[in-house]
């Protein structure tokens, strides 16, 4: 795309990356974000909030994917639930 140049490749398969701009305007000023705006989680998906999970692709992670974000969802599910019952 930089060069404007084009090539053929033979290949079986490929992975199309169109770009990646987290949806976090909202939370700026509330919980803690990466310069690059995504929202700081621990592994149970927690933010610097207690009680404030954040999952998925808006997340600070490696990777960023459907399946990352699934599973990130339950973690915070998941942890979510234990926070509360703790809070009872």
């Amino acid at each position: 795309m930089k060069t404007h140049e084009f090539s053929e490749m033979n290949i079986d398969g490929v992975f199309i990356l169109i770009g990646y701009i987290p949806n976090t305007e909202m939370f700026e000023g509330i919980v803690e974000l990466t310069n690059r705006k995504e929202i700081i989680a621990t592994r149970d998906m927690e933010t610097n909030i207690p009680g404030v999970f954040a999952a998925g692709d808006c997340t600070a992670k490696k990777y960023r994917q459907v399946t990352t974000a699934v599973a990130d969802g339950t973690i915070a599910g998941l942890a979510a639930v234990e926070y509360l019952s703790y809070k009872k």
